[in-house]
């Protein structure tokens, strides 16, 4: 059986992550963060993979704290 809480895990991190990049659009963003995560994996956008939730969801964590460091930069 799935872990039922990933659904929230993985939301809140969409949504965090959503509040640093306001001016993008919801299906923009999923697109960006899908596009990210499959160059990341196989060095191109254009392969179709299967994107298991617990490798989306580090990689969502990842990306999340990249955004923090990056605005913390940004202020300095």
């Amino acid at each position: 059986m799935r872990d039922s809480e990933r659904i929230s895990r993985i939301a809140s991190l969409i949504a965090q992550i959503w509040e640093l990049q306001k001016e993008t659009n919801f299906l923009q963003l999923i697109e960006t963060l899908k596009g990210d995560y499959s160059m990341q994996q196989t060095g191109s956008v254009e392969k179709q993979i299967f994107i298991k939730d617990d490798e989306f969801e580090k990689f969502l964590e990842e990306h999340l704290n990249d955004l923090i460091r990056e605005n913390q930069n940004n202020l300095r």
